[in-house]
């Protein structure tokens, strides 16, 4: 890998990390927010070391498109480790699982369903004959009368 890049995504994690030395920001204390000019917050130091650097990152990138999916899945991670049941660093592959998850909670709530009504031609013919003997039929259109 290009060294150049390296330095780049290595500089790029310490600023998601809250470490920033040297950066020159100097509100990443003032507003609770990382990053400057971005009106998103970042994501929370409170989770940010159970993750692995790639999982920090990749939850980062996430958070920059779909802040709401982020949040949801800052919450669970906030849940899972207060209670306990994190014992080690979370991989990138489970933030995918995570976010995956997410999705198809989402997808499930704004599920859209068309439900037609088909009825059987015999039941059409018992309405129309309750309509009465004047009904027209396809053959005698009046409309146009």
């Amino acid at each position: 890998m290009d060294p150049e890049l390296q330095a780049l995504r290595e500089a790029r994690l310490a600023q998601l990390k809250g470490d920033t030395p040297g950066s020159g920001g100097g509100s990443a204390a003032a507003g609770g927010k990382q990053g400057g000019s971005d009106s998103r917050p970042a994501i929370g130091t409170a989770i940010a070391g159970y993750l692995e650097p790639q999982a920090l990152e990749r939850l980062s990138r996430v958070n920059l498109v779909r802040p709401d999916r982020a949040q949801s899945v800052e919450n669970y991670l906030t849940n899972i480790i207060g209670q306990g049941h994190v014992t080690r660093k979370i991989s990138e592959d489970e933030i995918v699982q995570l976010l995956h998850g997410v999705a198809r909670q989402e997808n499930k709530r704004n599920d859209t369903r068309i439900i037609f009504d088909r009825r059987d031609e015999l039941a059409t013919m018992d309405d129309m004959e309750l309509v009465g003997k004047d009904h027209v039929t396809s053959d005698e259109d009046d409309f146009f009368e």
